[in-house]
């Protein structure tokens, strides 16, 4: 893997013959330091080629080797090299300064949390890992923009069904082994949306699984990531512990009760923070990357700082994974793109402003993309606008269920075991929610997990798992009603089963 560049000193004055000693000049002698690769941008900002070529010189194998692990054809793969550092070049100023802020950013949280966990000896970035950390999400954002453009094509994944036991057929064997530590679903979830670059929306419609599935998935996959990294590191990072707690570790492979279809009703329900992971992975669509930069300007000092360590977290794993394959790009390649420079831009202003968000550096307001086209910049904008709207007029599932004057309501169905349930269903505006009242307590570690079966084809989706007390204090909304023909609780030794195990202690019809 490359190193930050150095300049090489030029001969001792001290070499020759032993004449007169000239003054030591502590100004000069300043100057002559090596540039760290946050100098070497800066100065790139400032039309520096030298500069310029020694930042694309140290980091170039990282990036060369990622579009080889992505992109199908390799000439595809060298297209998109030249256009991360084209971007980087026309937008240097800018960069140069996200680089500093987020490097100073993810060194404040890593020394926070360092210190409030004294007796963990704690890793600590060099210069050159932090500079990835912050690469690879750019790179990753510009290859996915060009796979979703159809400017390029990803590497051909291939959804195995799990009737065949799931998972993903051609993945490159350089991903093969960190992936092992994922369950097949999720293997399967975070290569179709990381390494080709696939929404979760679409990644849900391809493999035949509920979205908000997808969404666990993916968090959890980052969970368990985290802790292979974690395992196999001297030094503890203290980002990741801060980002993973033990109720992490106990959920991962269950999904959230609270995952719904759409991000903004996610938002509504206050998961910012469990939708980090999405955000690191490029797994959303441009609409909902301006909801979640919105939502994470506006929120808490204390939820803002979760979901900045959760980001970095993600950000940081995946920096180490895929920085670990580093291939050196052409001899050619550089001398292309320096030749190129005085042409015109090469139309990656996608990441105007790609949002770092790591701690306590100032935040700025997400600047939204800028199209060439002016088509497609109106469309984005509509888009973009018909989610705030819905964002900003949250649906209360409840009190619209209980205003349909044609809703059902089901009172003091009986559970297997004990219990009952009470629900409320409006056909007419496709939602509706239950209660659960008197559940008697599970024996050890089992839990009680819900499901929604759906109508016709197609794989239950689990609602998550609670314990009895979690499940009468919650009120469990149902959206896309229709979709549904029963609310199914079983009882699990694990949690997070993807299908039904246990026993089925209820089967509530909602047609």
């Amino acid at each position: 893997m490359s190193e930050t560049p150095r300049r090489d000193g030029s001969a001792s004055p001290h070499d020759a013959e032993p004449i007169a000693e000239p003054p030591v000049d502590l100004e000069q002698d300043q100057q002559t330091e090596e540039p760290t690769l946050s100098d070497l941008l800066t100065s790139t900002a400032q039309g520096d080629q030298a500069a310029f070529s020694a930042f694309f010189d140290a980091t170039a194998d990282v990036v060369y080797g990622l579009a080889l692990i992505m992109h199908s054809e390799y000439y595809d793969a060298h297209s998109s090299t030249i256009a991360v550092y084209r971007h980087l070049w026309d937008q240097a100023d800018a960069r140069a300064r996200d680089l500093r802020l987020q490097t100073q950013a993810s060194q404040l949280l890593t020394e926070e949390f360092a210190e409030a966990s004294p007796e963990h000896p704690s890793y600590r970035p060099n210069e050159y890992e932090l500079v990835l950390e912050w690469l690879i999400p750019l790179t990753h954002r510009i290859f996915v923009e060009r796979f979703r453009d159809r400017t390029t094509t990803p590497i051909p994944l291939t959804p195995v069904p799990q009737s065949e036991g799931g998972g993903v057929a051609g993945l490159p064997e350089e991903v093969l082994e960190d992936l092992l530590a994922l369950s097949d679903s999720q293997a399967q979830a975070m290569a179709l949306t990381f390494l080709a670059g696939i929404p979760h929306q679409d990644v849900a419609q391809m493999v035949g699984a509920a979205v908000p599935s997808i969404k666990s998935r993916l968090r959890d996959a980052m969970t368990r990531l985290h802790s292979q990294r974690e395992a196999r590191d001297t030094g503890s990072d203290p980002i990741l512990r801060a980002a993973v707690t033990k109720e992490d570790l106990e959920r991962s492979g269950g999904v959230n009760r609270n995952f719904s279809n759409q991000i903004a009703a996610d938002l509504d329900k206050g998961l910012l923070v469990e939708l980090a992971e999405l955000y690191a992975l490029d797994a959303v669509d441009d609409a909902e990357r301006a909801l979640l930069d919105e939502k994470a300007l506006t929120a808490s000092a204390e939820e803002a700082q979760q979901w900045d360590t959760r980001v970095l977290a993600a950000r940081r794993t995946l920096a180490e994974i895929f920085a670990s394959d580093p291939v050196a790009p052409p001899s050619t390649l550089l001398q292309e793109l320096l030749d190129d420079l005085g042409g015109q831009e090469v139309g990656v202003g996608l990441v105007e402003d790609i949002s770092t968000h790591t701690g306590e550096a100032e935040r700025r307001k997400p600047v939204v993309k800028k199209w060439m086209f002016v088509a497609g910049f109106i469309a984005i904008v509509l888009i973009g606008a018909l989610v705030i709207w819905q964002f900003t007029l949250p649906r209360d599932v409840q009190a619209v269920a209980d205003a349909d004057p044609d809703a059902s309501v089901v009172e003091d169905y009986e559970m297997d075991e004990g219990g009952t349930i009470d629900a409320v269903l409006a056909p007419t505006e496709d939602v509706g929610y239950v209660q659960f009242q008197d559940v008697p307590s599970t024996e050890g570690e089992q839990t009680y997990q819900l499901w929604l079966l759906p109508n016709g084809a197609g794989e239950p989706a689990s609602i998550g798992n609670f314990t009895a007390e979690e499940l009468e204090d919650e009120i469990i909304d149902i959206t896309n009603l229709a979709q549904h023909q029963a609310l199914l609780v079983t009882v699990e030794s694990v949690r997070g089963e993807e299908r039904p195990q246990g026993d089925i202690v209820a089967q509530l019809p909602l047609d």
